[in-house]
């Protein structure tokens, strides 16, 4: 079977964490973020057990989420990447950076 590689958004919502699967649209959640995460592995393996006993895999994979999801996810990860990349982030990590000319 071919290997899946699926995104994570994952939302605090009062005293729970959201979890959705962006590429199937798939939904759970849990009192932590790993309770979340568990949830949504098991929903994620239920959905797709269910989509190929009904052999409908053309239709039902990806069943992406909205496009709202899909910005949710990439801002975060975008907010993510800036702060690892941050001169006080890259010191303290020993990364450096190469100054580079386009001509």
């Amino acid at each position: 079977m071919q290997r899946l590689h699926l995104h994570n958004l994952l939302e605090k919502e009062d005293n729970f964490y959201s979890a959705v699967c962006l590429e199937l649209n798939v939904a759970s959640q849990g009192k932590t973020i790993e309770e979340a995460n568990k949830n949504l592995q098991e929903a994620v393996e239920l959905y797709l057990e269910d989509v190929l006993e009904s052999g409908d895999e053309q239709e039902f994979i990806p069943r992406p989420a909205s496009m709202e999801e899909w910005m949710k996810f990439f801002n975060a990860e975008a907010k993510f990447m800036a702060k690892e990349l941050s001169p006080k982030t890259a010191l303290a990590k020993k990364i450096k950076f190469e100054e580079m000319l386009y001509a």
